[in-house]
Formats: C-alpha cells, sequence, structure tokens
C-alpha cells in the first residue's frame, strides 16, 4: 500500500468539540475536523455536505456489474495473501476518516469525529464518534480500532509495512485512541493512520453458529459484522455476491455521506472470462500457433517447422 493520503495543518475546531471538555489524557490537545497535507482544509466544521454531491439523491434501485475472476474469501485481513477476496466487501466496513474527492490529499473525520497531534507530529490522538455503531447495535471502541491496527499488522505483510513506523496503539480516553510513532517529524503518519479500517474485536473474537471459534488469520465465507453503508445480503461462492443498503445505518446522515450510498443493492456477477483466455493463450502457444483471425478466433498459422 502506498499513503494515498498524507496529513497537515488544519483548521480547527471539530462538530460538537469542546476542548475545554476534553478527557484528561488530552485536555490539551488542538482537536481537529479534518487532515490536508497541503494547508486549510476547504470544508468548514459543521459543514452541510461535501459540494459534488447531489443532497437530495433519490434512494433506491440496483446496480449489476460484472467482476473477473472468483473469490472465496470475504475477510480483508488476509486479502491478497490468502484466497480471493470478494469484489467490493470494504464496502460493510469504516475507516477512521474518508478522503474528500475534491481535494488533494485531504481527509475528514467518518468513525473519528475528531483528531489531534502534537506540534512534533510525534503521535496522534484519534476520537471517535459516540453513535458509531456496528450493524449489530453495539457500538464502535477504542479496543476495536487497537485490534484492528495489532490484526493487520500481524497477519498482512503490506499493512505491516504501511503501519511499521506505528508502535503502539492504545485507548487513552472513554472514546479516545492514541497511536504512537517510532520518530518525530512524520507529517504524514496522522493522516495515514486515520485510513485504518476499523474491525469488530467482539465478532472476531467470538464464534460462528456451529460454535466454532473464528479465526482473523483465515479465509472465510461467513459474512462478516461491519459498521458500513452496506452488508452482504447474498452470494454464491465464486459466482455472485450482492450488497444491501443498510438502511438504518448509524452515519446515513453524517455530513461526509450525505448523497452518497444512493443504491439499495449492489450486484456483482463474476466472469471467468480471463481465466478462460488464459489457459486458451498458454494452449495455443504449446502448438506453436503464431496468429489467431480476430473474429473467429481460428489459427491462421500452425505449429513451426
Amino acid at each position: 500500500m502506498v499513503a494515498v493520503a498524507p496529513m497537515a495543518s488544519i483548521a480547527t475546531g471539530f462538530p460538537g468539540v469542546d476542548p475545554a471538555g476534553a478527557h484528561t489524557a488530552t485536555a490539551e490537545a488542538n482537536w481537529r475536523h479534518g487532515l490536508s497535507l497541503f494547508g486549510e482544509v476547504k470544508y468548514p466544521p459543521h459543514f452541510k455536505h461535501f459540494s459534488y454531491v447531489n443532497p437530495d439523491a433519490p434512494k433506491g434501485g440496483t446496480v449489476r456489474q460484472i467482476a473477473l475472476g472468483t473469490f472465496d474469501n470475504f475477510n480483508l485481513v488476509v486479502a491478497g495473501v490468502k484466497g480471493s477476496i470478494a469484489g467490493s466487501v470494504g464496502l460493510i466496513y469504516e475507516s477512521l476518516t474518508t478522503a474528500a474527492l475534491d481535494e488533494v490529499s485531504t481527509e475528514y473525520g467518518l468513525l473519528a469525529e475528531s483528531v489531534s497531534y502534537p506540534e512534533d507530529f510525534s503521535s496522534v490522538t484519534y476520537r471517535l464518534r459516540a453513535q458509531a455503531r456496528w450493524h449489530d447495535g453495539k457500538p464502535v471502541t477504542p479496543e476495536d480500532v487497537v485490534f484492528s491496527l495489532d490484526t493487520f499488522k500481524k497477519n498482512h505483510p503490506q499493512y505491516s509495512a504501511y503501519y511499521r513506523h506505528v508502535v503502539k496503539a492504545e485507548k487513552v480516553g472513554e472514546r479516545d485512541v492514541k497511536f504512537s510513532f517510532d520518530a518525530p517529524g512524520n507529517r504524514e503518519l496522522p493522516q495515514i493512520v486515520g485510513q485504518l479500517v476499523v474491525l469488530p474485536r467482539h465478532w472476531w473474537e467470538g464464534s460462528n453458529e456451529t460454535g466454532a471459534k473464528r479465526d482473523v488469520s483465515a479465509t472465510t465465507l461467513e459474512p462478516p459484522l461491519g459498521s458500513g453503508p452496506y452488508r452482504i445480503k447474498s452470494f454464491s461462492p465464486g459466482r455472485s455476491i450482492v450488497y444491501e443498503r443498510v438502511k438504518d445505518h448509524w452515519a446515513r446522515e453524517l455530513n461526509v455521506n450525505v448523497g452518497r450510498n444512493n443504491f439499495d443493492e449492489l450486484r456483482y456477477e463474476y466472469s471467468a472470462t480471463r481465466r478462460w483466455r488464459s489457459k486458451r493463450s498458454r494452449a495455443i502457444r504449446s502448438i506453436g500457433v503464431r496468429k489467431i483471425a480476430p473474429r473467429t478466433g481460428q489459427p491462421l498459422m500452425t505449429s513451426r517447422r
């Protein structure tokens, strides 16, 4: 993974946050409602919605899309390491922040309502929104955030490298999580941490319907619990998957979500076309065919002499 959206100096004043009322561990913190590597953020505290969305967009309908290949896994933690991850499964989850599509390297709070960091960039603290909920109604907690960072770093080499400068994550308040870095001066790290996808610790440490303990280091076709705008409605392993909009999603009226996530269903139909073409190409090469008729697919030149 590459640092997609570094971090920076920003406008202060997070929605609903009074620095004087901060928890003891962060009482002197300068809370911000967004992060940008390039000066001040575009949108002020308490903004209504992003300017590029239609806040009155109707909800409903179904989108049908094609996906190439196959899938046998819903577990993001081992995506790219084990199995084949299902397309767009990230829609069931959320990160601490979300990107603004009309600004460069700028993000605003999603699961987190505010963020604070010292002048030397030696750490960052995120404060979770009190209303943030998993689809089972349980709150998203600092323990979930700490669990997520540790889990991704332990089980995925790409995330281990991406978050290698984050040496510690700890709960420092009722809704506050502090990330400590291995050295000061890295202006990107607070925003890199904000991109962390948060997983439900209680679900992954629990048991499935058969009573077997779940294993976050393994592939699974059990639809995971999430907190995002969509959840898995149905699927046929390797062939299709349907996501349904969570109509009582906790963040449906959040400013960063207004005008977004409008379709009731997202359907992905898998095609093995790419695999078939690859096998066909290898077979053709094995018999020495050099040219193929573009319309019929028949060989024009046979084996070498």
